[in-house]
């Protein structure tokens, strides 16, 4: 396993594969030790012009828009302070960037849900047709806007003369990484929150833990890295409980050993290191199709979930929208795997709870993993932008100044801090952090047919299906329809 930093801000130099690059600046910290008082310090051996690349500039007050999701409007706050610390961090950084580009921020939101994703999008595909220039920049759910990338309507990221993708405020080598042939229409960064918000980790209930299993310390399984998929369903198989007394194990009444809504629930298919394609550096990719160890991992869990009493994933609809995170919050699930947002609702719950990463394959896996959550704001450039520079500018101070004045009072004070109690939970954010990454697949996965990157979310659609009889049934229209979508990158200009 790898040494594990327990600084975030070391930490977000690492960030497994895709934070793997050189950052010409100290990185920023943060002073917790009044949990009440956050100070931002700034490199010290480096102006921010410096560390930008590009001097203060008034650009005369000009307009500049932002077609923004209103599902993560706490990426931009142009409004007021709050007193909440997260937001007022997040008003200092726009007040902050306006100043120094010169510029008035105007924000146009719209529901970035999935399920909204077409009128998202037909804004974006309305302005192109038109020649509107009305956005200077998208900002929208990952999965959501990423298809729209194959029909031209973004600009390549490598084209901006003001973003240095190698500073830690980028997720890293996202050109070489998730670009086809040298081709990459989005930006993930510090820009925000979301980043962090989104990535999957397996809450439990610390009460009933300490109470069912008190010779079980799953903060040293963690540790020794003993946390493996075998002692996952080993520890919990026995963890539900009829407690109405009617012989049956309910969802709304009783116990469930472990919940889990469906989209964190299929990240497990990257906690187990199940490599489904690998992306080669000269434009070509190899299809591992059907492996012993997918074939392995997903059985033994069919058999799991479909033996084992009081053990389920349930899509969000609006009949179980946030079920898992609710039942969780009223002490009646033992374990859940979710999204670290979850914090925010759960932190006033009567019991205790805690978390871990998602767990390894077996213990010759190396090292932990953690999905990056394809829910993630994403920044996309519009081809209808002229101005190059300013739009390249702005993307640049909105991840910088996010990373110096946002991610630490976020991670550092209202994760480490204000939503928990546990001392554990900083030392398994932090391994979570570090371990955190994204696969082509999770970024390419929604333009595609038949991506398997779904097949552990086990929430009651087919997903039990034997692997083998998918892969059969599937792999030619995904293979299919992959070389589809690189021939169209590649005929992008």
């Amino acid at each position: 396993m790898k040494k594990r930093i327990t600084s975030f801000l070391l930490a977000s130099l690492l960030l497994s594969s895709i934070l793997i690059g050189c950052a010409k600046d100290t990185p920023p910290s943060v002073d917790t030790t009044d949990p009440g008082t956050v100070e931002t310090k700034a490199p010290e051996t480096e102006s921010v012009e410096d560390i930008l690349g590009f001097a203060k500039e008034d650009n005369n007050n000009e307009t500049f828009t932002l077609l923004t999701s209103s599902t993560t409007a706490y990426d931009f706050n142009i409004e007021s302070q709050t007193g909440d610390i997260v937001d007022d961090a997040v008003f200092k950084k726009d007040r902050m960037l306006e100043e120094y580009l010169g510029i008035i921020i105007e924000l146009v939101h719209e529901s970035g849900l999935w399920k909204d994703r077409s009128a998202f999008n037909q804004k974006i595909t309305a302005a192109h047709s038109s020649g509107d220039t009305t956005y200077d920049l998208i900002n929208n759910t990952l999965v959501c806007t990423m298809p729209l990338a194959q029909q031209g309507m973004f600009i390549n990221v490598d084209d901006l003369p003001y973003t240095n993708f190698d500073q830690p405020w980028y997720i890293q080598n996202m050109l070489e990484n998730y670009g086809i042939n040298g081709k990459f229409y989005g930006i993930l960064s510090d820009h925000t929150l979301s980043l962090y918000k989104n990535m999957s980790v397996v809450f439990f209930n610390s009460t009933i833990w300490e109470a069912e299993k008190q010779d079980v310390n799953l903060y040293d399984l963690v540790r020794s890295g003993d946390w493996t998929l075998d002692k996952f369903m080993e520890l919990t198989q026995d963890m539900s409980r009829d407690l109405n007394g009617d012989s049956a194990i309910d969802m709304d009444n009783d116990r469930y050993a472990y919940l889990s809504e469906a989209v964190p629930n299929g990240t497990w298919i990257l906690g187990l290191d199940i490599k489904i394609l690998d992306w080669n550096k000269d434009g070509t990719y190899t299809y591992h199709g059907l492996t012993e160890r997918i074939d392995d991992a997903h059985s033994r869990l069919v058999s799991f979930y479909n033996s084992v009493p009081g053990i389920d994933a349930l899509n969000t609809s609006s009949s179980t929208e946030h079920k898992p995170m609710n039942n969780f919050a009223e002490g009646r699930v033992a374990m859940m795997t979710n999204f670290i947002y979850t914090t925010e609702n759960i932190r006033n719950m009567d019991d205790d709870y805690g978390i871990i990463p998602i767990p390894k394959y077996d213990k010759a896996q190396e090292n932990y993993i953690t999905a990056v959550g394809t829910s993630t704001s994403t920044l996309f450039v519009p081809q209808t932008q002229m101005d190059l520079d300013l739009v390249s500018k702005f993307i640049e101070c909105a991840a910088y100044f996010s990373y110096t004045e946002v991610s630490p009072v976020y991670y550092e004070t209202a994760l480490k801090t204000k939503y928990v109690d546990d001392p554990n939970i900083a030392e398994m954010l932090d391994i979570v952090r570090e371990s955190a990454t994204i696969d082509f697949l999770f970024v390419h996965g929604t333009a595609l047919e038949q991506s398997p990157t779904s097949r552990f979310r086990f929430n009651n659609d087919g997903h039990d299906a034997a692997m083998s009889a998918y892969f059969a049934k599937t792999a030619d229209a995904f293979v299919a329809s992959l070389d589809a979508y690189l021939a169209a990158y590649n005929n992008l200009e």
